[in-house]
């Protein structure tokens, strides 16, 4: 059993405890000390030991003021020396009750010269920059689409800004942070300008604008329209142009002729080298939102079908060792491991992650992790020589420090922890030596290494899908990190790192929430987000078959 008294601390957290006692620890060192808490059982340990003894010592020294009021006060803490040799302070019972002191101690009151009370913590809130996003409309769905040249392919919930879009068949909906909504059937190539104005270069687009966005600017060559609310259609091939009102009115200005005002059934013809002129209605098949979406339910069917042949072909690939796809159910709360032949004992238990829409819309499930304690409860014994680790996720939001998609449970030699750091950077890494301290930064009391991906989400792609891998291949000494099939990191694996027998045993999907038997405390990292495939191999994946792994399960449409 490891100590649990404040002089066997390593010399690091020590101090940074001596510097909080002291009233000068540093918002960096607190954050340290923060994180550190998070991860060492045995300081949050010493830390809940002296808690209660530390509080009665200042109500006798102090009658009956406690440190937390003093805090609040923004008056100095007891020094050090004066307590340390007899009870050093705890600052937390536990990480969020820690989490908790810091506001306290970061937050605490002054006064600005006119003797008004404000709190510092707000002070650092609003001094950091807001987080941002870049764009102004969405892909709101896509059919049968064949993008044009140097064009890169666009999916349902990508964020589109000022930008250039050309297809050389099929149909798009783009849906404007305005309100207002395109439908685009190609060939076309539609420039998008604001959230109120866009160009249409060649191509035939159906524009539905509601009252939110009346005043939404539609242009063409020479022409320029603006919808007075509330649907109309834009053709535009070979320079020449043709306008429909299909409901509502339009107010029209081609060749710098006067504006006209165009009301629901009728049309113009859009002469690139002379004035506009009255055409028949109907004469153009613009696209039809309603269309749209009845083919788009096919062609979703169609998809769901296509990736279920995959599913059972998947399951039995001998190198799997387990496959869940959520899609029937947690029935009893147990989702079956599928991989073929049928292996119950790997079957995973769901506690409290909720069945929720998946990638195909209305046929298949996901599990989503939003609650502290969602996940999936699974047992995989045995020694592996390599590991490949790929899901599909829907990310909400990386806000907290680490969000975990596999985690074994207590980080022992040869296990290990897949997961996405605040950063949006994938993280895979094996415990080398739970015994050990790092050679290389000998603060890290248990030895085991991680391996990065570049950051590859960001808040733009919030509730999107995607399809996330990670390879570890002893043999070729490399991990390896892909993103939608495509390769993004490689890392050699140096020998002072390398694990040659992996191993899981009990571990969790989508958080980590047992990490010491005997510690009820745990670190929050469940997933902030919806998964509905989960696999492991027990072998390394090539580039070719990890892209052919996303090919054949991806929903074109999400």
């Amino acid at each position: 059993m490891k100590s649990e008294r404040f002089q066997d601390l390593p010399e690091r957290e020590q101090e940074w405890v001596d510097a909080y006692l002291s009233g000068k620890i540093d918002e960096e060192s607190f954050g340290q000390l923060q994180e550190r808490m998070l991860e060492s059982a045995n300081l949050r340990a010493v830390m809940r030991r002296y808690l209660a003894l530390d509080t009665s010592l200042h109500a006798k020294a102090g009658g009956e003021q406690s440190p937390w009021a003093e805090l609040e006060e923004q008056k100095s803490a007891p020094k050090a020396d004066k307590i340390i040799g007899i009870f050093p302070i705890a600052a937390a019972a536990a990480a969020a009750f820690f989490l908790g002191l810091g506001l306290m101690h970061f937050g605490a009151k002054t006064k600005n010269a006119s003797g008004v009370a404000k709190d510092r913590f707000d002070q650092f809130e609003q001094s950091e920059k807001e987080p941002q996003a870049e764009g102004f409309a969405v892909v709101g769905g896509v059919y049968d689409v064949a993008w044009g040249d140097q064009q890169g392919e666009l999916r349902e919930g990508d964020t589109l800004g000022a930008e250039s879009l050309r297809l050389a068949a099929g149909t798009v909906e783009i849906q404007f942070f305005s309100g207002a909504m395109m439908t685009l059937e190609g060939p076309a190539e539609i420039s998008l300008k604001s959230a109120w104005e866009a160009f249409c270069v060649e191509g035939s687009v159906r524009m539905r604008v509601p009252p939110a966005a009346r005043g939404f600017k539609l242009n063409a060559p020479s022409t320029a329209i603006v919808d007075l609310g509330t649907e109309f259609g834009l053709e535009v091939r070979g320079g020449k142009g043709h306008v429909e009102v299909f409901d509502g009115e339009i107010a029209l200005t081609h060749q710098g002729e006067k504006e006209q005002i165009l009301k629901k059934g009728r049309a113009m013809g859009l002469d690139p080298n002379g004035p506009s002129f009255d055409v028949t209605t109907g004469q153009v098949a613009f696209p039809d939102a309603g269309r749209f979406g009845v083919r788009a339910a096919q062609e979703l069917r169609s998809d769901y079908e296509r990736w279920e042949a995959h599913r059972d072909a998947l399951a039995g690939d001998k190198r799997l060792l387990a496959y869940y796809t959520f899609d029937q159910g947690p029935a009893g709360r147990l989702m079956p491991n599928l991989t073929i032949p049928r292996n119950p004992q790997f079957d995973g238990a769901v506690v409290m992650a909720e069945l929720v829409a998946g990638r195909w819309l209305g046929l298949n499930s996901a599990l989503e992790f939003r609650r502290p304690g969602s996940r999936v409860r699974v047992n995989i014994p045995g020694e592996f020589s390599a590991l490949t680790f790929s899901c599909w996720v829907r990310i909400d939001s990386l806000d907290r420090q680490y969000s975990a998609l596999f985690m074994g449970d207590g980080y022992e030699n040869g296990e290990p922890h897949w997961q996405i750091r605040n950063d949006g950077k994938m993280m895979l890494s094996v415990m080398v030596d739970e015994d050990a301290r790092h050679p290389i930064y000998p603060e890290k009391t248990r030895f085991h290494h991680v391996y990065y991906s570049p950051p590859m989400w960001n808040r733009a792609m919030s509730g999107q899908w995607v399809h996330l891998s990670s390879v570890y291949d002893p043999a070729h000494r490399a991990v390896s990190h892909y993103v939608n099939g495509a390769r993004v990191s490689r890392e050699t694996i140096e020998p002072l790192f390398l694990v040659e027998k992996l191993r899981i045993g009990n571990g969790e999907i989508g958080n980590w929430g047992q990490p010491f038997r005997e510690d009820p405390t745990f670190a929050i990292r469940n997933l902030n987000g919806r998964m509905d495939e989960f696999v492991i191999f027990h072998a390394a994946l090539s580039d070719q078959e990890i892209a052919s792994l996303f090919e054949k399960s991806r929903s074109k449409h999400r």
